[in-house]
């Protein structure tokens, strides 16, 4: 055999050693990920509400509105509220939740800036003492709900601080990881509901996408194993270093 042939098939045998390292890395890059079967992002979020019954007189805000810590949301004429001020035994506790007057107006404040996403009552209801009113979703401390279908085998490979990409409905994408794992066992596979933290969830982010509600495609990678799980891991980190 001439030094040429040998050449060829050297350069042949590279040929399909990469080809075959290639799917390998593609199989296991497969098996290494799972897509969510549903998935929205979620705002912490906190009710408002009266101390006392009465009768809404004013409404400042809507539903979608973004309001300031402090912002007045709506108010309230209590005759309970009046009789409790009159009252040498009751005493109104002050709040940074409200603000009253004399004459039984107790005025609505947001406690936390964030969005109006929903209110409950309007101008001319009536409304009992601890009814929630109004709920804010507050801008900080986003986060995603995911719901995955997993094989059994497969759920011993979600962890915590697991890498999460979170498709956006424009198709851009945000990373998160795992913060809380929730599972439960349907028909022999495991339904596991994901808590999802990211420093890239802001809410008004993305043009607007990012708010509650919104639903994303989460893509969970899980914990290599095997053989190529190392190469797999450098060859990732080479491509990210490369900006491929």
């Amino acid at each position: 055999m001439t030094w040429i042939n040998r050449l060829k098939l050297l350069a042949g045998l590279l040929v399909v050693l990469v080809a075959v390292a290639a799917a390998t890395i593609v199989l296991n890059q497969r098996e290494s990920q799972g897509a969510s079967s549903s998935a929205s992002i979620q705002a912490l979020s906190y009710s408002i509400g009266s101390d006392y019954p009465g009768t809404v007189v004013e409404q400042t805000v809507s539903q979608g509105d973004e309001v300031e810590k402090g912002q007045p949301l709506m108010t309230i004429q209590s005759p309970a509220l009046t009789q409790a001020l009159s009252s040498e035994t009751i005493s109104v506790p002050a709040s940074t939740a409200y603000t009253v007057t004399d004459d039984g107006m107790l005025s609505l404040l947001a406690t936390e800036s964030g969005v109006i996403s929903k209110v409950d009552a309007g101008v001319g209801g009536f409304v009992a003492a601890g009814q929630p009113l109004a709920t804010i979703d507050r801008g900080e401390g986003m986060f995603v709900s995911a719901e995955f279908r997993l094989e059994p085998y497969n759920f011993a490979r979600v962890k915590k601080g697991a890498r999460v990409e979170l498709i956006l409905p424009d198709h851009s994408r945000v990373n998160g990881e795992v913060t809380d794992i929730r599972v439960s066992t349907v028909d022999g596979q495991a339904d596991a509901d994901l808590t999802i933290a990211s420093s890239d969830l802001v809410m008004g982010g993305a043009g607007g996408l990012i708010a509650s509600g919104t639903p994303v495609t989460a893509i969970l990678h899980l914990t290599e194993e095997g053989p190529l799980a190392g190469v797999k891991s450098a060859f990732q980190q080479f491509l990210e270093q490369i900006g491929v």
